[in-house]
């Protein structure tokens, strides 16, 4: 029987804990990528799904806290599990929000998708195309593994007591875990919370210094999804979308299309006005 979240004790628990992706999503039907519609566009026509190394990703503490040496041996597409929509993610992962969309993925067919990917495509970092080199995985070296936050490098006077947290359950036995290298990957600051996080991930000998990589993007994962414009988007989704490609695919619009009080720096481009 598992051990609940709150009763772990060790990190070799708490990764076990995480990287369980089959109970992590049992209540969560969809996983969500927040992004934009020209790297949706560039992943239907070369039917491959980027993983980015982690010295590019956005979040720099979590890097700085990881072992150096690990983190280049790991590869990552980030995903939010809260089936509620973000204003913080499409504010963040999804700009310009002219272009902003977001890509809904079942959670069954994620699962089955990453199960089944034996091979890591190189992608070079000058133009982001597939190099032709290829690496072989192991079986279980892909998966869907969740993201724990921690307050250890944001406690405050008030806020004295280190906790650990997953979803909406506090730890507060395993102290100190935003610096325990063996937990590189795993762990990430409780500022980041609200993205209840879980990744596609990989952690190989990367030998051949490889900066970028990708794994195939099959139909039946295509087929799945529902695409979503964000709160600003410019256009009719669909028709961009079939503009770029031949292929039907599910969209939708953001609950608050129509209902944001902002302008963009866009809307605010005094060139634009003119044309």
């Amino acid at each position: 029987m598992e051990r609940s979240f709150r009763d772990i004790s060790t990190p070799n628990e708490l990764v076990r804990y995480l990287d369980d992706s089959a109970e992590r999503l049992k209540n969560s039907g969809y996983i969500y990528h927040y992004t934009t519609l020209p790297v949706l566009i560039k992943m239907l026509k070369s039917k491959k799904w980027h993983l980015a190394n982690a010295k590019n990703m956005n979040d720099r503490l979590e890097y700085d806290n990881g072992d150096k040496k690990r983190w280049r041996n790991i590869f990552f597409s980030s995903f939010m599990t809260e089936d509620k929509e973000s204003i913080g993610m499409w504010s963040m992962y999804a700009q310009p929000w002219e272009k902003g969309i977001k890509i809904s993925i079942p959670s069954s067919i994620a699962r089955k998708w990453i199960k089944r990917i034996d091979v890591l495509h190189e992608v070079s970092m000058a133009n982001y195309e597939i190099t032709g080199y290829t690496f072989g995985l192991e079986k279980e070296q892909l998966k869907l593994s969740s993201v724990a936050y921690c307050n250890t490098d944001s406690l405050t006077k008030k806020d004295i007591n280190e906790k650990l947290c997953w979803s909406n359950v506090s730890n507060k036995i395993l102290h100190d875990a935003a610096h325990d290298i063996t937990l590189t990957g795993y762990i990430k600051d409780m500022a980041w919370s609200y993205e209840k996080e879980i990744r596609i991930k990989t952690e190989f000998n990367n030998m051949y210094g490889f900066e970028r990589v990708a794994i195939d993007l099959p139909d039946e994962v295509v087929d799945s999804m529902t695409i979503t414009a964000s709160p600003l988007f410019e256009g009719v989704l669909i028709n961009e979308i079939e503009q770029e490609i031949e292929r039907q695919l599910t969209t939708d619009h953001s609950l608050f299309t129509g209902r944001l009080n902002i302008k963009t720096i866009c809307q605010s481009c005094e060139l634009k006005k003119e044309r």
